[in-house]
């Protein structure tokens, strides 16, 4: 009887942005759930730029394989037909869904909808955001935009604010479903959907408080079973084989991706450097050992880094258990390439939102004599971003420009080495 439905778009507007992500729950005259359904979507374009993208973290990579709207149409359709329909703020996700159907030529009919960011206003909630309406009625919203995570917070927060059991309102929705116009028949060419994972959630306000009770704030955010570890320092002769690997594997994992060229670039260099498959293995596990490191430096280890450690091991094709083991026995990984070194008068740039406050990050980078500039040129030497932010304008322009750009985590440690350096040579 009811559909839940949320999209995740390139943007707001309805004439020039499109949907990417879509999620659909079935739910029966009661409010309980049948089914659900989610799936990423090819918008035949970029996946939005800057806020957009730093708010759905969906980049064009991963909806390079995804169907299109077109070819996902007739199931849409068929799932949607003979359902009223709940969203939170309903009138952007019908408006979308309205605006992606007309430009194949079809128009759907007016939706009966209920809006519960419109119910929330109601009880008096300011603001009425999803999030915030989640927190104060102790709803889990794990994932933030992500669609199905949002669909699903909307389903138990409609269950809280609607009266699914109210025979009258019950009966004028079942009325105007059976009055309004059907929708169209359409063929359905695709119905698999292609998911991808809930990230956790950042921390509000998009950083943690890192400056006081780290021991305590650590056990709060990895569930209360861990404690700060000791951060070994762990060096490599840059003249071994292992060495030479691990620097072209901190080029290549720059993205949390090893693309397919990438992995045969790799496998030839162990060829090559006549390494065998368990050296190749530690060399990957002290690397996850080393974004650890970083990780754990400021004593504080939040959900979203350990979702980036993961990515990374996944990336590496090694084990839960391997990645648990890198967790909790991080290392102080010395950087091998050459590249990633920082230097007195190095022009950089950052972008996104980081762990820490970036105006933070700035401030440290001009006290090691770094200097920082707020838009991206041939000057730049390295662009600073948070993990997975690749859809800014500053990022973009970088990838043309052919300016290195490097995620939070590599910073930390390339800064970390520039400071220790000049503190030996004030110390000498």
């Amino acid at each position: 009887m009811y559909a839940i439905v949320d999209t995740e778009t390139t943007g707001l507007s309805l004439k020039n942005d499109r949907i990417i992500e879509l999620a659909v729950i079935g739910l029966d005259a009661d409010g309980n759930k049948e089914w659900e359904w989610c799936s990423l979507i090819n918008p035949e374009r970029d996946t939005g730029y800057g806020m957009a993208v730093r708010i759905h973290q969906i980049y064009s990579r991963d909806v390079a394989d995804a169907p299109t709207f077109s070819e996902f149409s007739g199931h849409i359709a068929d799932i949607l037909r003979g359902r009223a329909v709940i969203a939170h703020n309903a009138r952007f996700d019908l408006g979308m869904l309205g605006a992606e159907f007309n430009r194949l030529g079809v128009k759907i009919p007016t939706l009966t909808h209920i809006c519960t960011a419109d119910l929330a206003r109601d009880c008096g909630f300011r603001p009425w955001r999803l999030e915030n309406c989640c927190t104060v009625l102790g709803i889990d919203l794990e994932g933030a935009h992500h669609a199905l995570a949002d669909a699903r917070a909307t389903w138990c927060l409609a269950q809280k604010l609607f009266d699914f059991s109210h025979e009258d309102l019950r009966e004028n929705i079942l009325s105007r479903l059976s009055s309004g116009k059907p929708w169209p028949k359409l063929p359905i060419i695709r119905q698999q959907a292609v998911t991808r994972p809930i990230l956790p959630c950042r921390q509000s306000n998009n950083h943690v408080d890192r400056s006081k009770d780290n021991s305590r704030k650590s056990k709060q955010l990895l569930g209360g079973k861990d404690i700060i570890p000791v951060i070994e320092t762990f060096s490599m002769d840059r003249d071994r084989p292992e060495a030479k690997y691990l620097a072209t594997l901190e080029w290549g994992l720059e993205d949390r991706h090893i693309s397919p060229e990438q992995r045969k670039t790799l496998a030839d260099l162990q060829a090559e450097l006549k390494l065998t498959d368990n050296q190749v293995r530690e060399v990957h596990v002290n690397f996850i050992r080393g974004l650890a490191g970083s990780m754990w430096s400021d004593g504080v280890i939040t959900k979203h880094e350990k979702y980036d450690l993961e990515v990374c091991g996944k990336a590496l094709e090694l084990t839960d258990e391997d990645v648990a083991y890198a967790l909790h026995n991080p290392v102080a990984l010395d950087l091998i390439n050459e590249g990633y070194r920082l230097e007195p008068g190095v022009r950089v740039v950052f972008t996104g939102e980081m762990s820490i406050p970036r105006s933070d990050w700035m401030a440290r980078a001009k006290a090691a004599g770094l200097r920082v500039a707020g838009s991206v040129s041939g000057k730049t030497e390295f662009l600073i971003t948070p993990f997975g932010e690749t859809g800014s304008t500053k990022t973009r322009k970088a990838r043309e420009l052919g300016v290195c750009v490097i995620s939070e985590q590599r910073f930390i440690r390339m800064i970390s080495r520039l400071e220790l350096s000049i503190s030996d040579r004030h110390e000498s």
